[in-house]
């Protein structure tokens, strides 16, 4: 079945990755582990929570440069040469 608005590979990869590491942080194994007086799970969820949005910031960034032209909504005027 073909979705409505196709999902690219790199954006995927990037959703499969942050569903990954957030199963991995949620493990009880890391909630008695601790560093520097800090348990892991916490350690773990800092990462999550400024990786996530700093993965998936990247990812628009570098796609944004490559299409220009398809970033134009409907109301937009091509220029003129």
């Amino acid at each position: 079945m073909n979705s409505f608005f196709p999902m690219p590979s790199r954006e995927r990869v990037a959703l499969f990755i942050l569903i990954a590491f957030s199963v991995v942080a949620f493990l009880p194994v890391f909630g008695e582990i601790s560093v520097m007086g800090v348990a892991v799970f916490g350690w773990l969820m800092a990462i999550l929570l400024l990786g996530s949005p700093a993965i998936l910031l990247l990812l628009v960034l570098g796609e944004s440069g490559s299409r220009e032209d398809s970033a134009r909504g409907p109301g937009d005027a091509p220029t003129d040469p």
